[in-house]
């Protein structure tokens, strides 16, 4: 049973929704301020229940432990704390991300290698953290690089010019004719490297928590393959 989660600079504190529980939580963050000297800032703390409760009694204990009430928290470091089962939903920020950065530049504005400069270091890199947790749709993969063609070309969401080259093409290295644009939807490094970080230290948390859910029955090799 997991307990809590630590991060870089945020915790996350799993218990059951009754009295005693929360009562706990919120001596334990008065301990704390008593032993360091630090105030807790309460406005920064968030709440957080399963569906399942009702609306009177997640109100009753938020008001216990004496933090605001949210729905489901904020997403950190870029994803989404609570997942769905519709990755489009999850991963559609991505493309909202990217739209953002190629919105207003047209041709007029940047010159060719500033256009090639934009989309290797920052379009292409957007996704780079979501995919080294999750492979991510092959739909949400073409409308990047469509967004990316068009801004190539001068288009933008609206208006579309003349595909002189393909995306594979465009994707291929300078020496052999290409542009050296990486092609996301064949780029498998990212989860490849999770792998074996999981393969070669199988007492971690993440392994352990993978193990329950999907490796009852087969081993982490063929659950990978698949």
């Amino acid at each position: 049973m997991i307990s809590h989660l630590f991060f870089t600079d945020d915790s996350l504190l799993f218990t059951k929704a009754d009295d005693t529980n929360y009562m706990a939580v919120r001596q334990v963050l008065d301990n704390y301020a008593m032993a360091s000297g630090h105030v807790v800032n309460l406005d920064k703390l968030a709440l957080c229940f399963s569906p399942s409760l009702s609306d009177t009694e997640s109100v009753r204990l938020a008001a216990i432990v004496g933090v605001k009430l949210v729905d489901w928290h904020e997403n950190y470091l870029g994803l989404l704390c609570f997942t769905c089962r519709s990755k489009r939903k999850i991963f559609s920020e991505i493309i909202d991300r990217v739209w953002a950065r190629i919105k207003g530049r047209g041709d007029n504005l940047l010159l060719v290698g500033e256009k090639e400069v934009l989309i290797k270091a920052m379009i292409q890199v957007i996704p780079a953290y979501a995919m080294s947790l999750f492979r991510l749709p092959k739909r949400l993969i073409f409308k990047n690089q469509r967004l990316c063609t068009r801004f190539w070309l001068g288009g933008n969401m609206e208006n579309k010019k003349i595909h002189w080259c393909t995306w594979n093409w465009l994707c291929k290295p300078k020496m052999e004719g290409g542009l050296g644009f990486r092609d996301l939807e064949t780029n498998m490094a990212f989860l490849a490297k999770q792998c074996w970080r999981i393969f070669k230290n199988p007492r971690s948390l993440a392994a352990r928590v993978l193990e329950v859910l999907w490796m009852r029955q087969k081993g982490f090799c063929l659950v990978c393959l698949e």
